[in-house]
């Protein structure tokens, strides 16, 4: 902690329902919150990502607007903010889980001669090697050496996004595929289409239709091809294909991701429209809009406080394509922030976007107040560039901190850097 407070408790820990890259932990956040902003104060961040900034400043009592271009990060955001009504959860997970459509997918004849649920099969170039089970034999292994189903034998609805560009380039973050449903296997495309579609016909409250989709997303990594015997997480941040991957059962997966979304605790509900949290009347506003143009009045926010997206390592809307493909989330990719020579944005171009979004974080703090802004590049010269042009927008810096960051090193170029956090605590005057 870089201060000390009466008020300060043991930093929030809520509930992550889906991985985001570049999350941090609320507890940086914590203490300048503490520092530089009160009960009830308005707090914004422009590049809100998964929301831990927010989610922080709720805890603490403060009102919040969340800002970011990305749809898939807002519904994160709003999601692990609200959390959902525990009744209609319930009632949802007993009919996206009761007889599944494809359960036989995952079930084999164990070497006793009995049924055997299948817990994850181990696959290969399209063929089955063999399976994790649990039977009431005690076998818990099978090796198989089998072909795996092909589409033509069940047909069924799937995203047939490409990973390219409209301008004819590929994804820089993409290898060996062309298409999301080349990232799934036949069997995990059916049963994935047919959670969704039972997810679309549930008449819930938005506010639970939006944790359901979100716990659906979260398990498409899993239940892709790119998972490996061991990773439980997404860990390289790209598409590809390792040469051996675990399929796992998309119906256990999600029954998990349905109890991470029961545990969410709601800090406040959300609205679209910022009027209402700036009189007072509601705390947090969600907005899935453009940071290099805010929609608020000048002087409207008493405190900024923001973690701007890096260079190039990490290719947030492009990574975000998986999801957003199945929840048929549109992706602006003009308006992202970005290193990426595919779309046609290279460094220059990034600093004068960047540029764009800190100037109309000056506009829209009130006089005399506070914006603390993370900055994280393996490049050091990187980072002064960026703290040229906060301070060309107006801001005047009174502090600047580094500090190590928990999450995994940004990139593979320098991983001691990589780890670095630039914190600058500026004013405006």
């Amino acid at each position: 902690m870089l201060f000390k407070s009466k008020e300060m408790h043991k930093p929030l820990q809520p509930t992550i329902v889906i991985r985001y890259w570049g999350r941090k932990a609320g507890g940086i956040a914590e203490p300048y919150l503490y520092q530089y902003s009160k009960d009830g104060s308005i707090v914004l961040d422009p590049f809100g990502g998964a929301g831990s900034i927010i989610k922080t400043a709720l805890a603490l009592d403060r009102r919040a607007i969340y800002i970011d271009a990305n749809p898939l990060a807002a519904l994160i955001a709003r999601v692990e903010i609200e959390g959902v009504d525990a009744t209609e959860l319930s009632q949802s997970s007993a009919v996206l889980l009761e007889n599944p459509k494809f359960l036989n997918f995952y079930q084999i004849q164990c070497k006793c001669g009995s049924k055997a649920d299948v817990l994850y099969f181990l696959c290969a170039n399209g063929r089955l090697q063999a399976a994790k089970i649990k039977c009431q034999c005690g076998c818990s292994f099978v090796e198989l050496g089998c072909p795996d189903i092909s589409f033509s034998d069940y047909p069924c609805d799937f995203p047939s996004v490409k990973l390219w560009y409209d301008n004819g380039k590929p994804f820089l973050k993409r290898r060996q595929v062309d298409h999301i449903y080349e990232l799934f296997s036949p069997r995990n495309l059916m049963i994935l289409s047919s959670l969704l579609a039972k997810i679309k016909e549930i008449r819930v409250s938005e506010r639970t239709k939006r944790g359901l989709y979100l716990a659906f997303a979260s398990i498409l990594y899993q239940s892709s091809k790119m998972s490996r015997l061991g990773s439980g997480s997404w860990g390289i941040n790209s598409y590809w294909l390792p040469q051996m991957h675990v399929e796992r059962n998309p119906y256990a997966l999600l029954k998990n991701a349905l109890i991470r979304l029961s545990h969410i605790k709601t800090l406040a509900l959300a609205v679209e429209d910022v009027k209402t949290v700036i009189r007072g009347e509601e705390r947090a506003a969600i907005l899935n809009e453009d940071a290099k143009k805010l929609p608020l009045h000048d002087n409207s926010v008493d405190m900024v406080i923001t973690d701007p997206p890096f260079t190039d390592e990490i290719q947030y809307f492009e990574l975000s394509v998986m999801a957003a493909s199945w929840l048929n989330l549109s992706l602006p990719f003009q308006k992202e922030i970005i290193v990426n020579h595919n779309q046609g944005k290279s460094i220059n171009d990034y600093y004068r976007l960047l540029f764009q979004a800190f100037s109309e974080m000056y506009r829209v703090l009130k006089k005399h107040g506070t914006a603390v802004i993370m900055l994280h590049d393996e490049s050091l010269n990187v980072i002064l560039s960026l703290a040229e042009l906060i301070e060309s927008a107006g801001f005047q810096c009174i502090k600047k901190e580094t500090k190590q960051m928990i999450q995994r090193h940004v990139g593979d170029r320098d991983k001691i850097s990589g780890k670095n956090l630039y914190i600058l605590t500026c004013k405006k005057g």
